[in-house]
């Protein structure tokens, strides 16, 4: 190679485009490249670049949503009749335009009509198109701010922020037994952070007018309610128990 195409590779390596540094190698060195353009030979390596960086990207955000391990794939997803989910409704939110509009999604059903699986194929979705993504249980992420907001205010303040932060956080088990008191008010300043901010994803067994008794307090519990159902796809699934349908035969 002459010096100056050695140069121009050495500075794609330089910002880490390994893709269009081989493929510039390839064309400045291999007679069956010799009469490829430079713009065809670009075009092509700096798209599988472009691929490359999109799925190491997805992987971090999956490492960091907890989701590294899934399987949960919207493709695998059952429409059967019993289940009460509708197709074009997955269709339009797997292209994760509810996140850029920020809007929620309330997925309300008994045990083991695949809310979990649900929640977290929509996670591994928004991972997959960039979107950093949280997964947690409602008592966990209680547990923990409730005990940071007694010890120590100012990590406090700071875990409130990084939890509001997500584009997309999924709390599962919402409401699944009764909040204690002081979770509440930390509960509607979150909901109030990440209000037509960002998006966020319940799991629940609880239909939505039942939240505010079951809080206690029915004033805040309203307040919570409306900042999470105001611009929100509620999907309540029905049918069988999912785990007992898929679990492995004796």
């Amino acid at each position: 190679m002459r010096e100056q195409e050695k140069q121009l590779v050495l500075n794609f390596e330089k910002l880490e485009a390994s893709n269009i540094a081989l493929a510039l190698v390839e064309a400045f060195t291999s007679p069956s490249m010799q009469h490829a353009s430079l713009i065809d030979v670009l075009l092509e390596a700096s798209n599988s670049e472009l691929a490359q960086q999109k799925n190491s990207r997805a992987q971090r955000l999956l490492k960091m949503a907890k989701l590294h391990n899934t399987m949960a794939n919207l493709d695998e997803l059952e429409y059967g009749p019993e289940r009460n989910l509708d197709k074009m409704t997955i269709d339009r939110l797997s292209t994760c335009e509810y996140i850029r509009a920020h809007a929620n999604i309330c997925i309300i059903g008994a045990s083991g009509t695949g809310k979990s699986f649900l929640s977290r194929a929509l996670a591994c979705r928004a991972c997959e198109n960039g979107y950093r993504t949280k997964v947690i249980a409602f008592p966990a992420l209680m547990r923990e701010l409730a005990h940071l907001q007694k010890v120590d205010t100012p990590k406090y303040e700071k875990r409130l922020r990084y939890y509001s932060r997500f584009p997309l956080l999924v709390i599962d088990e919402w409401l699944c037994k009764q909040p204690e008191k002081h979770w509440t008010l930390i509960l509607l300043e979150l909901m109030e952070n990440r209000y037509d901010e960002t998006s966020t994803i319940i799991c629940t067994q609880l239909p939505a007018e039942n939240w505010p008794k079951v809080i206690g307090n029915v004033a805040l519990g309203q307040a919570i309610l409306g900042r999470v159902t105001a611009s929100s796809y509620t999907i309540r699934l029905e049918g069988p128990d999912m785990r007992k349908k898929h679990s492995a035969k004796p």
